[in-house]
């Protein structure tokens, strides 16, 4: 197989990887900027902006350099009404760990640079594949991202993240330093913007003016069953 023939495949292969992952056809283009068609497109052209390519990846579980690489093939079984996959390969390899912080140092961004955390009482979980070593987990609070992030689950945000259009963003407010998680919008011929998801949210846009930091992209999120 030649190079663009496995570029091709290998995006045929994340966008099922990433609707596994329960993302949708539209889902994935809301969250590059394209239309559903758009993604629709990418694997028979092999043509797909960088940073579409960076966030199918980022949906699929799989690092840039997957898309360009023989090797570590999936297998993917349709069975109605949904998709049943499974990796021949052996699963990616989990280094370190991220501690949990609490929304209010996540609000002074001095300490989250330079986290001091005590391993006897911080809850600590296995790094995401791919995420930095400064990533940090955050337990949701509040309703704003709701449904897709209801209160409890557990978002892994990673400050060497570049934040892209469309990405779930914790930013902090530069006046009151408290930290808010929020998505966010840019848009031609409008300023960017931090948007709450939740359909029944009051004011769900705010502008950004100068008035916050995104001090890191959510990469991953956990449900953590109640026993």
């Amino acid at each position: 197989m030649d190079k663009v023939e496995l570029f091709k495949e290998r995006i045929q292969q994340a966008i099922k990887l990433a609707k596994l992952n329960g993302h949708t056809q539209a889902k994935i283009g809301e969250m590059a900027g394209v239309s559903p068609q758009a993604v629709g497109q990418w694997p028979k052209s092999g043509k797909i902006a960088n940073d579409s390519l960076s966030v199918l990846a980022r949906l699929a579980g799989r690092p840039i350099e997957w898309f360009y690489q023989e090797g570590d093939d999936l297998v993917i079984m349709e069975s109605s009404p949904k998709y049943i996959g499974r990796e021949v390969s052996a699963a990616p390899s989990l280094r370190g760990q991220c501690p949990e912080i609490s929304w209010v140092q996540a609000g002074h961004w001095a300490e989250v640079c330079d986290i001091n955390t005590d391993p006897e009482t911080t809850n600590w979980y296995p790094r995401p594949p791919g995420a930095s070593e400064q990533t940090f987990v955050l337990r949701v609070v509040g309703e704003s991202m709701f449904p897709d992030y209801p209160p409890g689950r557990l978002i892994f945000v990673d400050p060497e993240q570049v934040p892209l259009p469309n990405d779930d963003v914790v930013a902090v407010m530069t006046e009151s330093n408290e930290a808010t998680f929020k998505r966010l919008i840019e848009e031609p011929g409008s300023p960017r913007m931090l948007k709450a998801l939740n359909p029944a949210w009051t004011n769900p846009y705010l502008e950004i003016n100068g008035n916050c930091q995104i001090i890191g992209v959510v990469i991953a999120d956990m449900r953590m069953r109640q026993r």
